[in-house]
């Protein structure tokens, strides 16, 4: 039997990995400077050695052609080690930051989730890719703008974090794709079905992981006055906002529709909040429905375990898939869990979205008209619309209710 060298010792003393090994001692340093000492230009200098180190350790590597497996492991995790530190060094100060912590953690949990994967089918470790290259530069600047310039302007601060957020999420995207392409190739038949189901399942569970602690750890600003506190001054950058809200809403139960219905009503005129929670709410419901129909039966199995009222919902459907469409609205069922299950067991898109925005058209009426008038609940107009809402609800419920008795008696 072949002994096999990949960790042997010539492999693991190479100048390039003792250079990655140097930027991993640099971390403490790095936060003992910025966190403690408060000495930001101190910081830069450091984060400039451990990026210079950086790219003189890959260009040793191929010029004396000592590019081991060894390496390709340790440089990355020197890295992301010194890029977490970063991020979580200047949550410090930013608060909004520890979003970009969260998709970063995500990021590099599937990257490692993939590239396990990769090494079992195909024993073969993979070097980065241009658009992760981009992406940790990017990341890189950004830090050393925000460490350097203290007085930076909030707005400034909050478009260089969505920039950096930007590549990272091209970069995942790009080596979710190129990691799908190995891993068709290496592998054939129901096997290839089954580790592509389970590497979808895991990227799935951590989106909603990554969503559910971004929404805990910024749950006091999840109220319709702190979303329409938080969401910038000119209409059209607040309106593209407000649809990439409905967006996040639809990937995770924790936000709650209303409050973006009634956030509209605080930031715009009724007509304008209107037709911007109709745009929102057909982003809302399509993107998890888009998702059920990719995902099929499992998805159903598993929303039927879960929750008992889709139970209700599945004895529900007939051949209207409009009519199904509008009384699954009236069930209490989570907005996203149902368009989820609408999807997997494939109703007609144009009849379920016709269907769903019928179902919630009234609450993208009550719900703003409420926003514009929160600062006096107890105004003509915020009783007004409560008792339409609370109306609404009741009578969805009784009609719900009477086709749940109709459809047994019928059996």
């Amino acid at each position: 039997m072949m002994k096999n060298n990949r960790f042997s010792r010539a492999d693991i003393l190479t100048i390039p990995n003792l250079l990655s090994l140097f930027r991993i001692l640099l971390i403490p340093l790095m936060i003992w400077l910025y966190c403690g000492r408060k000495q930001y230009a101190a910081t830069i200098a450091v984060i400039a050695v451990s990026g210079a180190s950086d790219v003189i350790d890959g260009k040793i590597a191929r010029k004396f052609h000592v590019v081991s497996d060894v390496g390709k492991v340790l440089d990355p995790v020197a890295d992301k080690l010194t890029q977490a530190a970063l991020v979580i060094c200047l949550t410090v100060r930013y608060p909004q930051m520890w979003a970009l912590l969260v998709l970063f953690a995500a990021k590099e949990c599937l990257m490692l989730f993939w590239g396990y994967l990769t090494l079992k089918h195909t024993d073969t470790i993979n070097g980065a890719k241009w658009y992760g290259k981009l992406s940790t530069v990017v990341l890189y600047a950004v830090m050393m703008l925000l460490i350097f310039f203290v007085d930076l302007p909030e707005a400034g601060a909050n478009a260089l974090m969505l920039l950096c957020g930007g590549t990272m999420l091209l970069s995942l995207v790009m080596y979710g794709r190129f990691y799908r392409t190995i891993l068709n190739q290496a592998l054939s038949g129901s096997k290839r079905q089954k580790t592509l189901r389970t590497a979808r399942n895991v990227a799935l569970g951590l989106i909603w992981v990554g969503i559910i602690a971004i929404c805990v750890i910024h749950r006091k600003e999840l109220s319709a006055e702190g979303i329409a506190r938080f969401t910038p001054k000119n209409p059209w950058l607040a309106a593209v906002v407000m649809l990439a809200l409905f967006a996040l809403k639809s990937l995770s139960v924790v936000i709650y529709s209303g409050l973006l219905y009634a956030a509209n009503g605080i930031l715009f005129p009724l007509p304008v909040a209107i037709v911007l929670n109709l745009v929102g709410t057909v982003i809302m419901v399509s993107l998890p429905y888009q998702i059920g129909k990719r995902t099929g039966a499992s998805a159903v199995d598993e929303i039927r375990a879960k929750y008992p009222k889709a139970e209700a919902i599945h004895d529900l459907r007939a051949k209207n898939d409009f009519l199904f469409s509008f009384l699954v609205r009236m069930v209490r069922l989570p907005s996203d869990v149902a368009s989820l299950y609408m999807g997997a067991v494939h109703v007609e898109y144009k009849k379920y979205l016709l269907g769903s925005l019928l179902g919630l058209l009234p609450h993208t009426i009550t719900y703003p008209m409420m926003g514009m008038n929160i600062q006096d609940i107890r105004s003509p107009q915020f009783m007004i619309s409560l008792g339409a809402e609370i109306a609404y609800i009741l009578v969805t419920s009784a009609v719900y209710t009477l086709y749940r008795k109709k459809k047994k008696a019928d059996r």
